[in-house]
């Protein structure tokens, strides 16, 4: 993957289950995942959910938990590569940047920049675990988690 063009903000492309939504229900947002995609919005940062169960999938997911309008587009895990990692070429072309987000990030594309976060399984109010998406969004803890 090329870096993004000079002066031209990355993609956040989001992992969906385990990541932002708890993996063993799927009706959990994760803590700070509102306040930071809300942010995201406000600073004009493009958003993106990616999820192996589809783009529709990803699209429901975020209707239930009532961020849909926090994000840009939704896009489904479609196919792997040589590697065994998924393929990004769907949504993302050759001179566009992203930076993923993910509790998987072995999956990931080669090369890709990411921030791994610890899988998120259940309901936990108690979770940091997307304290360092949102440092690198430039939020403090306190605007993550109020």
């Amino acid at each position: 993957m090329l870096p993004p063009m000079p002066g031209v903000e990355p993609l956040w492309v989001f992992d969906v289950d385990g990541c932002l939504i708890d993996a063993l229900t799927g009706t959990s947002l994760r803590p700070g995942a509102r306040a930071l995609l809300r942010h995201l919005r406000r600073s004009g940062r493009g958003v993106v959910w990616w999820s192996a169960g589809g783009d529709e999938y990803a699209q429901r997911r975020a209707e239930a938990l009532g961020v849909r309008g926090l994000i840009d587009a939704f896009h489904g895990k479609n196919e792997r590569g040589a590697t065994g990692r998924y393929l990004t070429g769907h949504f993302l072309d050759r001179h566009q940047g992203a930076l993923f987000v993910d509790d998987r990030p072995e999956d990931l594309p080669i090369g890709a920049p990411f921030i791994a976060v610890s899988p998120y399984l259940g309901d936990n109010p108690h979770d940091r675990g997307l304290l360092p998406v949102g440092e690198q969004a430039g939020m403090t803890a306190t605007e993550l988690f109020e």
